[in-house]
């Protein structure tokens, strides 16, 4: 895991551990501990000790959840992701308050400051300034975003409105990623909220459209396999000045947005085959989920746009 994230990071992707891609669910709380001790030591003995670790802290409950950002924290994490709980997902939607209630708590408890779900470049200008804040007030604590993603939280899917005012009411949550794809959601609330509240894609195929109405970045499993494309991609949209940096932002979104959705076709089980055949990283997905069949491997490793990628990387 180590060195999966040391691929990452140099390029300047910011690594995430313990999320979704990372079948945290499968994760027990001394191998999350585990991961992120890794992660650390591996970027630092690599001369990367500004790159901050990421670290999804999702559980079924308020108790849970603040007990495993407080181990991130301890085990070396700045950020850490906090998804819906979503076992009791249908009395919480029934409660608009509770889900708030949640996030506010988890906040006030939580070490380290608060995301959503994430990205890449643009959270490392936010860390670096954003760290002095911190370590002149430690207080503050960790880093917290809130994760949003109907999809595996129960289909509970925070509005606007709930962000806007999740964040007032908890000032240490930073940020959110949204995987619910919601262009006008990433709108409105960087329209309502000031610039130290990051929002976030929650995967690579909007970045361009959400980076146009204020988004941060995005958070996504393709730069584990192509980080340095990630970047290239990261940086055309930092500069629209003219039809011809659109015209090449619009390229490379393409190339990313066809290329993740062959790639999210596979799953966690599609990811870990493809960083084995690249890397020679373990490509069995831990159980319940089961690994691809020699057919689903054959179909994956000959999508087209994954191959473009590949070779624009």
């Amino acid at each position: 895991m180590g060195m999966t994230k040391i691929d990452v990071a140099k390029p300047g992707v910011i690594p995430v551990v313990s999320a979704t891609m990372g079948e945290a669910t499968h994760l027990d709380r001394q191998e999350r501990i585990q991961l992120i001790r890794a992660v650390r030591s591996a970027l630092d003995e690599n001369g990367l000790h500004q790159t901050p670790i990421v670290a999804g802290v999702g559980a079924t409950s308020t108790r849970e959840t603040i007990s495993l950002a407080k181990d991130a924290e301890a085990a070396g994490a700045e950020f850490v992701l906090v998804i819906a709980p979503s076992y009791y997902a249908s009395a919480l939607k029934a409660s608009p308050t509770a889900i708030k209630s949640f996030f506010i708590d988890v906040a006030s408890k939580s070490p380290v400051p608060m995301y959503t779900r994430l990205l890449f470049a643009a959270l490392v200008k936010f860390y670096v300034e954003d760290r002095k804040g911190l370590l002149a007030n430690k207080d503050a604590g960790q880093i917290r975003i809130i994760y949003n993603f109907p999809l595996v939280a129960g289909g509970i899917d925070l509005t606007s409105d709930d962000i806007v005012d999740i964040a007032r009411a908890a000032p240490n949550i930073r940020g959110i990623m949204l995987s619910c794809g919601n262009v006008g959601k990433v709108s409105r609330i960087t329209s309502l909220l000031d610039g130290s509240f990051k929002t976030i894609a929650g995967f690579i195929d909007f970045l361009l459209p959400s980076i146009s109405v204020g988004s941060a970045g995005a958070i996504s499993p393709l730069p584990n396999l192509a980080p340095e494309f990630a970047m290239e991609l990261w940086r055309s949209t930092q500069s629209l000045d003219s039809a011809a940096d659109w015209a090449k932002a619009r390229r490379l979104q393409e190339i990313a947005s066809l290329a993740e959705a062959e790639l999210l076709s596979g799953g966690v089980a599609g990811l870990k085959y493809l960083l084995n055949q690249q890397f020679g990283y373990p490509a069995t997905p831990r159980l319940p989920l089961q690994p691809l069949s020699v057919d689903a491997a054959a179909r994956l490793s000959n999508e087209k746009y994954l191959k473009d990628l590949m070779e624009v990387r």
